[in-house]
């Protein structure tokens, strides 16, 4: 490495050729560090440099910083390298340095910098300070907060207000704290004396929320920028003058006004964000009963605010910068804990910015709107979810679609900001497992596979143990696609018309799943315990709803005359003593909780999957499974008792045959309802027997069954006929268990 210096004035250019490595950066050390004590500017040239090493990197952050405490002089990067920007890149420190493409381009910005505001004029505010403003034309806004749920960090921007951390458990409680938030960052501290102030700090400022009761909040570029003529020490007083003088200065007619102070006392640095509002102007027009409770008076002003304690207050390259301010500071690391604003505190040689808004407007039409059914706001994180999930758009229309047993889906309309609208989405709110689960196995498992599948996950966020996802789910028509459940037809077509559908959706759509399966050791009791997955409750509900105990191994079925064994009792005392029990059989990826509310099509008869929480490679004949027990239990038919007796008469005799078996249809079947419900349960055992390569064994396709009919005791939508009727069926299912088992040893 070779260095040479260019001295000019109150500016050094600093040539390398060669790599900063870890042999030159002791070297460029030796030389550069003495420069930085003269206050002098700092070009450095990258032009012939091909290498950095981290030990050169250490360098540049040292140089950096030292310049910064003396007269805020400045330090560029010239000419940089493409491989020499990676390894800053991937350092973060591309975001940091200030780069030019050569020494002649870092000397114009320097030279049109000057000394302390980059690009701004300078404003009459007296000897005290020398303050600067940006360009008049930049759009400065305070919007209003009342009620507005839970915001973001990211649209509260720089705020003071009174609200709880909405991921804490104060919402609702009064008084709600004082909170303030600055980029990614906010701090509350509590009306009750005996709670103790607290920050929160966010890597993604738009996935932290406030459940905001009232607040202001600014928008756009601070006002002005000011620091102290000469070093020293001021309090409120003096800081009161500079927002006055430069409210006059520039016009502001708005009665709000923000302020950020960086302050570097050696014995507590902080940084603080305060609201000043004048106390002689009325109280009335847009945002009179969102400013919150005063923590001090200022003369003819109040004050509310929070002050952010630091270890140290680093100053960025830039010293008027305040996001470099605040990503410079604002880290756990330099953190050590947040106060109230003290109307009688002193600030060591401040760097100060102000907010001295042009109008003031309400929050909500700075928002996206959402249009739904009013028990969606019930629970506010909802909302918050949605406006995460729908940045592209302006407004959304939630229309509630048939929910499952574990989450809720609703069909999303949305416009931009020109009203045109954009294609339709669907959203879906479940628990953080569940949507982690979704969209990760619809990734994994779906996509690659199934061709005609089109729920894309274009998103998901989370709050807390809930969460959400947006799938982008279009008809091959577009927009104008009118997609059906499979329910629809299913309650309007034969049973002979339906079953080309069915051929297509099982034998063609799917066979990429079931088509592809392959043999491997499966533990049939221990992958199909209903109270492992949605259903714990189990026990209690079969309890509660029907009245039978686990603790009892049979039970009186008055409809069969006879006893049968209680397949609960069996569920809770036999599953976990079969656990190990094992067989070679094949598998597939299968859906896991394949119904007819999760298979769409449109028109043109195009077929859509959707929701793959529980989608993974299974027993092949277990989707099947789960079909017959929709139509056999579900849309069973039963009005009363001598429904659910004539109806259990054609079961018996079609659950002691083999699950694999054919079974003709009684003849006597005339029930319309009842003939579909079998005819297609045929069906799906007729495709079992295809995918499982011919394997007859009932073992795995009964306990896949089994999975679905014990827990419809819980489903709140299912009758109390169609509960029994799943525990007598269980029962049955139950009792060939124990035959198949008992032949076995």
């Amino acid at each position: 490495m070779q260095i040479s210096l260019d001295y000019r004035p109150n500016l050094v250019v600093v040539t390398l050729d060669g790599r900063l490595d870890t042999l030159s950066s002791e070297a460029f050390d030796q030389s550069i560090v003495p420069l930085t004590e003269k206050g002098d500017h700092l070009v450095i040239d990258f032009a012939s440099c091909k290498y950095l090493a981290s030990s050169g990197i250490r360098s540049l952050i040292s140089v950096s910083k030292r310049l910064a405490k003396t007269n805020n002089a400045r330090l560029y990067l010239a000419g940089v390298q493409p491989g020499v920007y990676h390894v800053l890149e991937m350092a973060g420190l591309h975001k940091v340095f200030s780069f030019a493409s050569s020494v002649a381009e870092a000397v114009e910005k320097l030279e049109k910098m000057g000394m302390d505001a980059p690009g701004s004029q300078l404003l009459p505010v007296g000897p005290l300070w020398h303050a600067y403003g940006p360009d008049a034309s930049a759009d400065r806004i305070a919007l209003c907060w009342k009620d507005q749920g839970i915001a973001g960090y990211d649209e509260l921007l720089v705020s003071v207000g009174e609200g709880s951390p909405a991921e804490g458990d104060t919402q609702g409680k009064l008084p709600p704290p004082l909170f303030v938030t600055i980029g990614q960052c906010a701090g509350f501290i509590p009306r009750d004396q005996n709670t103790t102030p607290d920050f929160r700090l966010a890597l993604d400022p738009s996935q932290a929320g406030i459940h905001v009761s009232k607040a202001i909040s600014f928008r756009g570029e601070a006002s002005a920028h000011a620091s102290l003529a000469s070093p020293g020490q001021v309090g409120w007083q003096e800081l009161m003058q500079l927002v006055a003088s430069i409210r006059q200065a520039q016009g502001h007619q708005a009665p709000f006004t923000g302020l950020v102070l960086a302050s570097g006392d050696a014995r507590q640095p902080l940084i603080a964000v305060g609201l000043i509002w004048n106390t002689d102007e009325p109280r009335s027009g847009v945002g009179s009963d969102c400013v919150p409770a005063g923590q001090g008076t200022l003369g003819s002003a109040e004050m509310a605010g929070s002050c952010f304690l630091l270890e140290e207050l680093i100053v960025p390259e830039e010293a008027s910068c305040l996001d470099g301010t605040l990503k410079s500071n604002l880290q756990l690391i330099n953190m050590t804990g947040v106060r109230a604003l003290d109307p009688g505190e002193l600030f060591t040689d401040p760097k100060v910015w102000l907010f001295a808004p042009d109008q003031v407007e309400d929050a909500s039409a700075h928002r996206l709107l959402i249009e739904a059914p009013a028990d969606f706001f019930r629970e506010p994180y909802k909302a918050f979810l949605c406006r995460r999930l729908c940045r592209d758009s302006s407004k959304v229309r939630l229309k509630a679609l048939q929910g499952g047993f574990s989450a809720q889906t609703f069909h999303l309309g949305s416009w931009d900001e020109q009203e045109r609208q954009l294609r339709p989405t669907v959203l879906k709110i479940a628990s953080r497992d569940m949507i982690t689960r979704e969209a990760t196995r619809c990734q994994q498992y779906a996509m690659p596979y199934i061709l005609n599948n089109s729920a894309m996950i274009l998103g998901t966020q989370f709050f807390g143990d809930k969460a959400a996802l947006r799938y982008n789910f279009v008809g091959i028509g577009g927009g104008q696609s009118k997609l059906k459940w499979l329910t629809h037809y299913f309650e309007e077509w034969s049973p002979e018309k339906l079953k080309p559908l069915f051929d297509k959706i099982f034998l063609d759509i799917l066979n990429p799943w079931y088509g592809q399966s392959v043999p491997e050791t499966i533990y049939p009791f221990k992958d199909h315990d209903p109270t492992k997955t949605f259903f714990p409750h189990l026990f209690q509900e079969a309890d509660k709803v029907l009245n039978v105990s686990p603790g009892e191994p049979w039970i009186r079925v008055s409809e069969l005359d006879r006893e049968l064994r209680n397949p609960y009792w069996f569920l809770k005392h036999r599953y976990p003593e079969l656990s190990r029990f094992s067989l070679d059989y094949k598998t597939a990826i299968c859906h896991g909780d394949l119904n007819m509310q999760n298979i769409l099509l449109d028109e043109m008869m195009n077929v859509y999957l959707i929701d793959f929480s529980e989608t993974r490679p299974r027993s092949v004949v277990s989707d099947f499974a789960r079909m017959e027990a929709i139509f056999m239990i579900e849309f069973s038919a039963l009005e009363n008792d001598s429904d659910l007796v004539d109806y259990l008469a054609l079961l018996d005799p079609f659950y002691r045959a083999n699950q694999l078996d054919g079974f003709s249809l009684p003849a006597a079947m005339t029930d319309n309802s009842s003939r579909r419900n079998f005819f297609l349960s045929q069906l799906m055992r007729n495709y079992a027997l295809i995918n499982s390569g011919g394997n007859r064994d009932p073992l795995p396709y009964t306990l896949a069954l089994l999975e679905w009919v014990l827990p419809v005791v819980c489903y709140v939508q299912s009758s109390l006929l169609q509960k029994r009727l799943s525990m007598i069926v269980a029962g049955f299912l139950c009792e060939r268990l124990e035959q198949w088992l008992a032949a076995r040893r």
